[in-house]
């Protein structure tokens, strides 16, 4: 496999868990939470549910912008040194 293909491989695995998490923490917040007595109760769920949202918001967001938006490299200019040994032309 070559370079490319393991990076989509990557990407595409940690974009299935982020939709996931998602989904387990959209579950955990609006079902579990609204139930009458969950267990450790509806403030433990609630915060649950929020925090796996957000933080598979923010890993899938940031694994996309890298795959989209790779960053890019600079070109550097080649500068090439005169060689001192051996003897210049003078110019008139």
């Amino acid at each position: 496999m070559n370079r490319r293909s393991e990076k989509i491989n990557q990407t595409l695995k940690t974009t299935i868990i982020c939709v996931v998490v998602f989904a387990v923490g959209y579950y955990v917040l609006n079902h579990i939470s609204n139930r009458e007595r969950p267990p450790l109760g509806n403030t433990f769920h609630i915060i649950t549910g929020c925090v796996l949202m957000a933080v598979s918001a923010l890993v899938l967001a940031v694994t996309l912008k890298k795959f989209f938006f790779p960053k890019k490299r600079k070109k550097s200019k080649h500068v090439f040194l005169e060689d001192e040994s051996k003897p210049r032309k003078e110019q008139r």
